[in-house]
């Protein structure tokens, strides 16, 4: 059985495991690439895939501080969509941007829901 016996609201989980996603797939695609670049020997591009792969784990680190419901990890995962959205909105040519855009918009609309807002904010 769990330890935590309060209910946690769907909407909770719904943007943790989208924080756990999107984290994910920073360290993965920064992992891939430094193996990639060591295999081929192409050491003078291994600068970005660091950059990402320390981006995966300061996102990492904030969804797991929202996964035990401190404050900054909700501020954190806040300023991760937004920082999110407008970065897609510089760059509405690929379609895949609009894509995180309703995504992060989705997740924002969660994070502000009444239910997760009350896990964090509402402690008396």
């Amino acid at each position: 059985m769990s330890a935590r016996t309060e209910h946690v609201p769907v909407v909770f989980n719904i943007v943790k495991w989208y924080g756990y996603v999107f984290a994910s797939s920073y360290l993965l695609y920064g992992a891939v690439k430094i193996v990639l670049a060591v295999l081929d020997r192409k050491y003078d591009s291994m600068a970005q895939p660091f950059i990402f792969l320390l981006f995966g784990l300061i996102l990492i680190s904030v969804t797991l501080a929202f996964r035990e419901t401190k404050k900054w990890g909700w501020y954190g995962l806040v300023a991760l969509n937004v920082i999110v959205i407008i970065g897609a909105l510089f760059g509405l040519s690929h379609a895949e941007n609009y894509i995180l855009i309703i995504l992060s918009l989705g997740a924002l609309g969660a994070l502000f829901a009444p239910a997760t807002k009350r896990c964090f904010f509402d402690r008396r």
